[in-house]
């Protein structure tokens, strides 16, 4: 697998992440977890439509960004969503 391949893998598996987190974000929320984020807490004070419409955007804009200039980086960032998912598995393991 050739190295541009592995990036285009680490970008699919950034958003599949983006979106796990967004989805889990919303269920978390609506047991009682506030978001941290103060950007993402307004998107979600219009809406959770909305507030996942700018998640996705956002993250969208900024990751095609990173594909193009700098995509060794999308392997931490995809590490890095990792780590919050397991942070809402455990969550949902001790609530």
């Amino acid at each position: 697998m050739g190295l541009q391949t592995v990036h285009l893998v680490w970008f699919f598996l950034c958003h599949v992440f983006n979106f796990l987190d967004g989805a889990l974000t919303l269920a978390a929320i609506s047991r009682g977890v506030e978001e941290a984020n103060p950007v993402m807490a307004w998107a979600l004070s219009i809406g959770p439509a909305f507030f996942l419409l700018m998640k996705f955007m956002i993250f969208a804009a900024a990751s095609w960004y990173i594909l193009h200039r700098a995509p060794r980086l999308l392997m931490p960032i995809g590490v890095l969503f990792a780590a919050v998912l397991l942070w809402h598995g455990h969550f949902w393991l001790v609530v």
